[in-house]
């Protein structure tokens, strides 16, 4: 079935029981994961156990053209509801064979599907399978408008009795147009940046446009950039340098992990849409001149289970922030000889 536009917030939020395969695509990457990671909460208790949830890249399958299929058949080791996660950039023959047997009867679904996808043409015959299929759902993903994010941002801040300024929205929605991950990780620091609703005694608050220059990403992106592209690149020395000048000049460890965070989705964002000027455009970083060829850089060190690698360092020095009680500047700075000893060893 497809599912129109104007349907999908709430089809992610309820997916409908009789459903197997869910297929979310489309140019606009960062909407394609805040898209699939609702439908994933929707569809499974805990999306971070490896028992109930597998994951499977474009690699996998070009590598093992059944592994979607095995992990698909694959029964639950310990009880429960299973659920297989695939990432493509585009069209994927093996998933669209898989789909095809799976319509027909003859491939076994002890799971259910969540595809995330690129920009899939009407030809393609992946997108093609899921639009016709009885049990198969497709969904498209295509930019917002500038009054989508806004809308989007006040109902995030609205849960802590924030607003915006009407100043503060005019500067706000340049900053995080054309990409909802990235605009979603802008609202929640700013939301840290005032307070919770708890924090504020139950308060309402008002967003500045001050308040915006002090905290989005733009303001502090060039000092945090010292940190994080060494890393990437495999400098450990010079993410080292960099790391004990951002703790010096009073940045904290946790901006640099989001700062790392932010980089590794628009690597991502950039991959899934082709990986051409205007893919990286929608991941929100610059096209042309030398930042642009040091993005080009790190997504050539960063791809399939290496970036994916280095998204699960980053969750896990995040909870364990939050969780272990060590200190912060610690647990990041090791984080980033990490990262940055993953990515020596992908230029050998």
């Amino acid at each position: 079935m497809k599912v129109k536009p104007r349907d999908i917030p709430a089809f992610i939020s309820e997916p409908p029981g009789a459903l197997a395969v869910f297929l979310v695509f489309g140019p606009e990457g960062g909407l394609v994961r805040e898209r699939a990671q609702t439908l994933v909460r929707a569809l499974i208790e805990d999306p971070d156990d490896p028992f109930a949830v597998s994951r499977l890249s474009e690699d996998d399958l070009k590598s093992d053209p059944a592994a979607l299929g095995d992990a698909m058949a694959a029964l639950s080791m310990i009880g429960g509801d299973r659920l297989v996660r695939l990432r493509l950039s585009g069209d994927s023959a093996p998933a669209a064979s898989w789909l095809k047997d799976f319509q027909a009867g003859h491939a076994p679904a002890e799971a259910r599907l969540v595809i995330e996808a690129g920009d899939l043409k009407k030809g393609s015959r992946l997108r093609k399978l899921a639009e016709e299929g009885d049990r198969c759902a497709a969904l498209a993903c295509y930019a917002e408008s500038g009054g989508d994010i806004v809308r989007f941002a006040e109902e995030l801040l609205a849960e802590e009795r924030l607003s915006l300024a009407p100043e503060a929205k005019a500067f706000f929605v340049p900053l995080i147009e054309g990409n909802r991950q990235l605009a979603r990780a802008e609202i929640e620091k700013l939301i840290l940046y005032k307070g919770t609703l708890e924090q504020r005694g139950q308060e309402a608050g008002l967003i500045s446009r001050d308040d915006i220059a002090d905290v989005c990403a733009a303001a502090g992106d060039a000092a945090l950039d010292q940190v994080v592209d060494p890393a990437l690149l495999g400098d450990a020395a010079g993410a080292d340098r960099g790391y004990g000048r951002a703790m010096a000049s009073g940045l904290s460890a946790v901006g640099v992990l989001r700062a790392l965070q932010r980089k590794i989705d628009q690597i991502d964002v950039a991959a899934a849409s082709g990986g051409d000027t205007g893919a990286m455009m929608r991941a929100g970083v610059p096209r042309f001149g030398p930042p642009a060829d040091l993005f080009r850089q790190q997504s050539r060190l960063w791809t399939g289970r290496r970036l994916e690698h280095a998204r699960k360092l980053a969750f896990d020095a995040e909870r364990a922030v939050k969780r272990s009680g060590a200190p912060a500047e610690a647990i990041v700075g090791e984080l980033l000889i990490r990262i940055a000893r993953g990515a020596q060893s992908a230029r050998r």
